[in-house]
C-alpha cells in the first residue's frame, strides 16, 4: 500500500509540474513501437491444480507493444498504449516445473501521461498509464505438447483487471524525427480487490517517431 501510495504522489506532483510550465499548448506528437523484457513472480492462491497444489509463478516475460503520445505545453506528454506479454517458465509450489507448453500471457491497454524534460540529445520522463487487460494462464502439469492426447492434468483460466503502471525512463534522440526509447515499469494490476499475481518489472526498447 505505501508503495502504490508513493508512486500516485510521485504521479500527480509530476504532472502539476509539467501543466504549470506552459508555452505553445500544442507541440508535436510521436509513437511508435517497443519490445520488451522482464521478471515476473508471485504465488496465486486462488489457482489450484489438478494435485492439490496451488501455482507458483517466476520467470522471465517478453513481448511487444506501442505507443502514441502529443506533447502538450512545455513537459506534459498524454497519449495511450498496449501491450502483451508472455511468460513460458512456470513451476508448483513443490518446485516441480510444469510441462512445455504452459504459459501465462497478458494483454494490456490504457491513457498515459508523462512529464518529459527534453534536452539536446537526451529526454527524461516519467509517468504513468491506467487502464485495463486480460491475463490467460495455461498449467499444464502432467503431459506433452508434441502428441495429440489429451491432457488430464491441466487448468486454464482468463481474467481481466484494471491497472496502474508508473514508470520512468529517456529518450535518445538519434535525429530531430526518430527517437530510442529506454523505459522501466511495475505494473500493479487488481482484480477483485487484490493485486493480481504474477508481477515484476519490464525494461521497453523501441523506437520512438516524432512529428
Amino acid at each position: 500500500m505505501r508503495q502504490r501510495l508513493f508512486f500516485l504522489i510521485l504521479f500527480v506532483s509530476s504532472m502539476a509540474f509539467a501543466a504549470t510550465d506552459s508555452t505553445t499548448i500544442f507541440q508535436g506528437y510521436s509513437g511508435g513501437m517497443m519490445l520488451h523484457a522482464g521478471y515476473l513472480f508471485g504465488d496465486n492462491p486462488t489457482a489450484v491444480l489438478p494435485d492439490g497444489s496451488s501455482l507458483s509463478s517466476k520467470g522471465m516475460t517478453c513481448g511487444i507493444g506501442g505507443s502514441l503520445r502529443v506533447n502538450l505545453m512545455r513537459h506534459l506528454r498524454v497519449g495511450c498504449e498496449g501491450f502483451v506479454s508472455t511468460m513460458n517458465s512456470q513451476y508448483t509450489n513443490q518446485r516441480k516445473y510444469l510441462q512445455s507448453g504452459s504459459y501465462v500471457r497478458t494483454g494490456w491497454g490504457g491513457v498515459l501521461a508523462d512529464a518529459c524534460w527534453r534536452g539536446e540529445h537526451i529526454w527524461h520522463f516519467v509517468g504513468g498509464s491506467v487502464g485495463g487487460g486480460a491475463m490467460r494462464t495455461l498449467a499444464v502439469s502432467q503431459g506433452s505438447e508434441e502428441d495429440w492426447l489429451p491432457e488430464e492434468s491441466a487448468v486454464l483460466h482468463k481474467q481481466g483487471f484494471m491497472y496502474i503502471n508508473p514508470y520512468m525512463g529517456i529518450d535518445w534522440c538519434m535525429t530531430k524525427r526518430v527517437h530510442v526509447c529506454l523505459r522501466m515499469d511495475w505494473m500493479l494490476a487488481f482484480a477483485e480487490r487484490s493485486v493480481l499475481f504474477p508481477t515484476g518489472p519490464r525494461l521497453y526498447v523501441g523506437f520512438m517517431f516524432c512529428h
